[in-house]
């Protein structure tokens, strides 16, 4: 026997002839790569039924040539918030669980639950391991196939202290030949450069020879390119492989060009070929080795707090890493190839895609993993989730603490009652638009997790008693007015998650205090917040395991209770409410100093509930609120701020949305600026009137044109077709993948007809082709009106030529 300690970092499973086979792949403490299998591990699901004693025997009798009971035990779990018996039905394998489940909902009329959990899954919440901390196993060593130093057949499995360090990174990106001015095309286009990095490694692989200086290694042809690009991964050996948009481009690229040559891309440590999964969100598997698109997890998870106009890597890497990317005109680079002039460039461009991706790659490993260790599922799972999957996957991991079963997921019929049942959300208090100075932004620190805590907010709490309770405040609910009691005897699990979330993260920040800078806590810190914050939502969403409508909607009755008392009392207190929106609330400080604002913060603490409190979240020297559109009162969410270190706190405004032309952002940002930081009104409006004249004038380039757009579903089901929906069936007809969640580029052109009639991708249009008198309408002036209305201009102050159309024209 061999006892050995290992980081796994890959896990999957195997089905053999009578039950499946668990193996976990990653590295020892020496560095060596290693697989773990495990034959003891039997799948299983629970069965609830009144008759348990009764329906035992018959499901242990379930067994053909597909499937077979192997086992079944009675145990005590809480279910709802009740202990209750239920059975444990094992299985011979994880294919086989559908078909007895089926068999015992139908024949046997009792209730299934964690059916669904996936099977390794399921291994890892079990064994209490966590992918990329250490892990201690006993085994024999035996004979293998699959590429890895060795292999180990265990008897005994369990986690240990310490996490993965020094692993082995490396990341790739492509270059595809591709027509000028349009999109590659993976069945005709060819690979023309493909590039690695790595620690104390680079790669960049070409198959046109030319003189260089640079470390370039060409082959003779695409096919070795792609041979190259298997044989350096076998060779270096990753623990991650970490692209840019992998999944999405060059994943199924190389996928498609290795088929033509008739090439296997067999990296995968058990020598299969990499998997590219269609259904849902697109992604690439490669077993063993975990492969990353960073620019997912950037997207879906950092996204919310970078708030980038693109996802693009150069935008990316300025926004987190300081780096600006090398760039080349792409549209061109057929010319480049053909003409086998400043190929070099091409090469060059392609390596330094690879090393930003690398260090972006490892400015978010923190975060990633630390992620992990909360989810408790692989990297590549977490590097995909939403925020909603991550909260689900914690809770699911957390319910085996508390003996809990976990409910099922919701049917098709349950998620369409749940859409039709809505509740009142968030407090927002409107405010009065123009410009003032001397403010403060107070906000509650993580207010509906320490509601669901200090309300004892749990489906299993949720009482009609209002004896030994908490009381909501009045819902209104189908014009009714309601109120909700949460039993406070014994805490809920949900509450009871949150609150331990909550003081690891309170005990983390006071550890950053006392430390200049480290990576991991910070890491740590930010995945907390990201559960936390996510929790509320994830108990009103439609789709969720542990959905809970009158959970959610005491969460935000709450919410709106404690901001409209905080409100209140900052009136008598001598400040003015001028905003407040969900957990945060704008004071002007009048005649008022910042230490009145911290001695309010002081007594209103002094009586919140445990675990709730109010912070101040920064002073600000001037903010603007705009008016709602076609209406002279204030707009929700859409406001401006400029603090002591001249940095602007915009929400709301087309700054942050996709569908505006980069040139109506640019604007916008600027004339804030100008209000904001210089509170220069006019200077403001000369700078509007002169880029009206320049745009007019044809004097901007055509890339400030360019509308971003991201569809949102298939395009077949757009009922409207709208200028992002043409385009779409234009890059399609380039030979260009465009799935939900696709960005896509237009500019508006010259000519007659609806706009949708008259948009061209860029790279397809004119230098001067585009339609000025719509940019000015419909992007330059729609960008600015409300902030100068509110500050009491009107339209005609902004724009007075004579040929000017109506907003109106242009719809």
């Amino acid at each position: 026997m061999v006892e050995l300690s290992f980081f796994p970092i890959d896990i999957d499973y195997v089905d053999k002839e009578i039950k499946a086979e668990i193996r976990l792949f990653g590295r020892t403490e020496k560095g060596e790569r290693i697989c773990v299998i495990d034959k003891n591990f039997r799948p299983y699901f629970w069965v609830i039924s009144k008759d348990i004693d009764k329906i035992k025997d018959k499901i242990e009798s379930i067994k053909n040539e597909d499937y077979e009971v192997t086992g079944t035990e009675i145990d005590t779990k809480i279910d709802k918030g009740k202990s209750i018996e239920a059975l444990r039905v094992y299985v011979d394998r994880p294919r086989s669980v559908p078909k007895i489940r089926k068999i015992v909902e139908d024949s046997l009329n009792a209730k299934t639950m964690e059916s669904d959990i996936l099977f390794v899954r399921r291994y890892l919440i079990d064994k209490d391991i966590y992918l990329n901390k250490k892990v201690k196993v006993r085994g024999k060593i035996i004979p293998s196939k699959l590429d890895v130093d060795y292999c180990l057949e265990i008897e005994e499995i369990n986690p240990a202290e310490g996490d993965f360090e020094n692993q082995r990174i490396l990341s790739f990106d492509i270059e595809t030949y591709a027509e000028l001015n349009k999109y590659p095309v993976e069945d005709k286009d060819p690979i023309i450069s493909l590039a690695f990095f790595g620690e104390n490694f680079k790669k960049v692989i070409t198959w046109r020879k030319f003189k260089t200086q640079e470390k370039i290694f060409f082959v003779n042809s695409e096919a070795e390119l792609i041979e190259e690009f298997v044989k350096t991964i076998k060779e270096y050996k990753p623990d991650y492989l970490v692209g840019y948009f992998s999944d999405g481009f060059d994943f199924p690229y190389i996928a498609a060009r290795a088929k033509k040559y008739g090439i296997a891309l067999d990296i995968s440590l058990d020598k299969t070929e990499v998997k590219l999964i269609r259904k849902g969100m697109q992604s690439t598997k490669i077993i063993g080795i975990a492969h990353i698109d960073i620019f997912k997890f950037i997207r879906n998870i950092m996204g919310g707090s970078l708030q980038l106009d693109n996802y693009t890597l150069g935008e990316v890497s300025k926004q987190l890493i300081n780096k600006k990317k090398f760039e080349i005109d792409l549209s061109k680079i057929s010319l480049i190839w053909d003409n086998n002039e400043e190929i070099e460039k091409i090469c060059m461009y392609n390596l330094n895609d690879a090393e930003i991706t690398y260090e972006l790659f490892n400015k978010v490993l923190p975060n990633l993993e630390e992620l992990v260790k909360i989810v408790g599922v692989p990297i590549y799972d977490v590097a995909r989730m939403s925020f909603g999957q991550l909260v689900e996957w914690h809770l699911i991991r957390r319910a085996k603490e508390f003996n809990l079963l976990v409910p099922n997921k919701p049917s098709n019929k349950d998620i369409v009652s749940r859409k039709m049942k809505t509740y009142q959300g968030a407090y927002v208090f409107i405010p009065k638009p123009g410009l003032y100075e001397n403010l403060a932004i107070l906000d509650f620190r993580s207010m509906y997790p320490s509601i669901i805590s200090s309300k004892n907010i749990d489906p299993s709490t949720l009482s009609f008693d209002k004896e030994d309770s908490y009381e909501t405040p009045e819902i209104e609910e189908n014009n009714k007015k309601i109120k909700y009691y949460f039993n406070y005897k014994e805490e809920g699990f949900l509450p009871r998650v949150v609150r331990d979330l909550l003081v690891r993260r309170s005990r983390i920040k006071e550890m950053l205090k006392k430390e200049e800078e480290n990576k991991i806590l910070e890491a740590r810190s930010y995945g907390l917040k990201i559960v936390l914050n996510s929790i509320y939502g994830y108990t009103g969403y439609f789709n969720a395991r542990f959905y809970c409508r009158e959970c959610a909607s005491s969460i935000t009755a709450f919410g709106r209770y404690y901001i409209n008392e905080i409100a209140r009392k900052a009136e008598e207190y001598g400040f003015e409410a001028v905003y407040g929106d969900t957990d945060s609330l704008v004071i002007i400080l009048n005649k008022k100093t910042k230490n009145d604002v911290m001695n309010f913060l002081n007594e209103i603490n002094k009586e919140l509930p445990s675990l709730m409190e109010l912070e101040l979240e920064s002073f600000y020297v001037r903010g603007i609120f705009v008016m709602k559109k076609s209406s002279s009162i204030g707009a929700k969410k859409k406001y401006a701020l400029i603090d002591e270190k001249n940095i602007l706190k915009v929400r709301g405004f087309e700054t942050i949305r996709r569908d505006w032309s980069y040139l109506a952002k640019e604007v916008q940002r600027e004339i804030l600026r100008i209000i904001l930081k210089e509170a220069d009104k006019e200077k403001a409006i000369n700078y509007t009137k002169d880029i009206i004249n320049k745009v007019r004038n044809k004097k901007i380039k055509k890339e400030k044109m360019i509308i971003r757009s991201r569809l949102r579903k298939e395009i077949l089901s757009y009922d409207q077709i709208g200028p992002r929906v043409i385009i779409a069936r234009r890059m399609q007809e380039l030979g260009i993948s465009v799935n939900p969640g696709t960005n896509v580029e237009y500019i508006v052109v010259e000519g007659k007809g609806l706009v949708r009639d008259r948009v061209k991708l860029p790279d397809e249009c004119e230098e001067d082709e585009y339609d000025s008198e719509y940019y000015v309408e419909n992007q330059v002036i729609p960008a600015v009106k409300m902030i100068f209305e509110s500050l009491g201009y009107k339209e005609e102050d902004i724009s007075k030529d004579s040929k000017q159309k109506n907003l109106g024209d242009f719809s």
